[in-house]
């Protein structure tokens, strides 16, 4: 009854087990495991997105232990997917830092794990659409288990994609890398067709997280010499047109949690990314140059692929006599303040996250449960690109 409960949670909501005063120690015990459970997992996530991607990976494979022994689908299905994406970050913060290992894996053991972990996030995907499909058809949960096993072949997508120079069989890994990315953008096409046929309406600030999820995606590929296979200016220019239509109306629940302003610097980051990699440095600093003058507040990471385009535009042979060596260095002197300013924040997101913690386990009576933690604080040096990797936001993350 207690696991029924779990998977029809919905992502927001929080897990409370049944505290009646009834029942035996054994059935508290099982009752303060879950509980410490469905949070720590939460926490993982935190940890991930702070950069800290050794205690991510340690708590995961912690929980998938105990949700196989639980024989908890959803949840198996949700831990396997994260590792996957915890496979993914290491390998892409090993190529960054020239490490050998991370966790004690070297990287074929994590193209090997990761290439496991997105199977069975797939496969149990699959069987909970066909599931949802034969009991109820075109529903609202179908089509959400739906749009979760697109992401999950996207995220697959990108990993193969990735970690194709390494893979003991290439040709194969770009194969199904590219096979993957065309069902998942035709799953992505259907569920919103579905969507407007039947009749739910769709969430537009979820449907643009989704567009610039796979945006950043093919951005990735495309900064990795694959070719455009998606159509990137195309993707950019639905994105727009969806920022565009919901300015006419201040009220759309595109900007419930993110301001107009925040939408477009999102947007701006990713086209600054293109024009980048398609060489277009002074359409770059163009898009940046707004931003910082239009803008009272400018997200971390929209500022600092601005900053890096103004550099990039400073140092173009052509702009040599255009600007002044003290203007050059002014430049680049505020380009390190960004990033320092950045990993200030990231240190202290991860300070409140293991506040967190140990809040958690001193709240717990439960004296057998223990995070594995030791061998996990992330050296800043490190962190700077280990929470490059794990915020590129063009894989997706799911929530307990």
């Amino acid at each position: 009854k207690m696991i029924r409960s779990i998977n029809r949670l919905e992502n927001k909501e929080d897990f409370t087990p049944p505290n009646d005063g009834y029942g035996s120690s054994e059935v508290f015990a099982v009752n303060d495991t879950f509980s410490m459970l469905f949070k720590v997992v939460r926490f993982a996530n935190t940890a991930f997105f702070s950069g800290d991607i050794e205690k991510a990976y340690w708590v995961l494979v912690d929980a998938l232990r105990l949700f196989r022994k639980l024989k908890n689908d959803k949840a198996i299905g949700i831990a396997s997917n994260n590792l996957g994406n915890c496979m993914l970050a290491m390998y892409r913060t090993m190529q960054a830092t020239g490490e050998s290992e991370m966790c004690g894996l070297s990287k074929a053991d994590i193209i090997s794990q990761g290439t496991a972990y997105f199977r069975d996030a797939i496969k149990l995907g699959e069987e909970a659409y066909d599931k949802f499909y034969e009991e109820q058809g075109w529903s609202g949960s179908c089509l959400v288990f739906m749009q979760h096993l697109s992401s999950r072949y996207f995220n697959r997508a990108i990993f193969l994609l990735t970690v194709k120079s390494n893979h003991k069989y290439p040709e194969e890994a770009n194969r199904l890398g590219f096979q993957d990315l065309d069902i998942a953008r035709n799953m992505d096409v259907e569920v919103v067709d579905q969507c407007l046929e039947v009749g739910f309406s769709v969430n537009k600030s979820d449907l643009f997280e989704l567009m610039l999820n796979r945006l950043r995606g093919v951005l990735s590929l495309l900064e990795m010499d694959y070719p455009d296979e998606w159509g990137v200016e195309e993707q950019i220019s639905n994105a727009l047109r969806e920022l565009h239509i919901a300015l006419k109306n201040q009220s759309s629940d595109l900007f419930c949690d993110v301001s107009p302003a925040g939408r477009m610097q999102e947007l701006d980051a990713e086209l600054i990314r293109y024009a980048r990699i398609t060489n277009a440095i002074e359409m770059a600093a163009k898009v940046g140059i707004r931003m910082f003058m239009e803008d009272e507040y400018v997200f971390h990471h929209a500022e600092l692929a601005a900053v890096k385009a103004l550099v990039d535009y400073v140092a173009l042979e052509e702009n040599e006599k255009n600007f002044t060596s003290e203007t050059k260095q002014a430049i680049l002197n505020f380009q390190d303040e960004i990033e320092n300013e950045f990993m200030d924040n990231i240190v202290r997101r991860m300070s409140d996250a293991r506040k967190s913690e140990e809040t958690m386990l001193c709240s717990r009576k439960s004296k057998h449960w223990k995070l594995q933690t030791e061998s996990t604080r992330t050296e800043e040096s490190h962190l700077s690109f280990s929470v490059r990797e794990t915020c590129r936001g063009d894989f997706t993350m799911e929530i307990f």
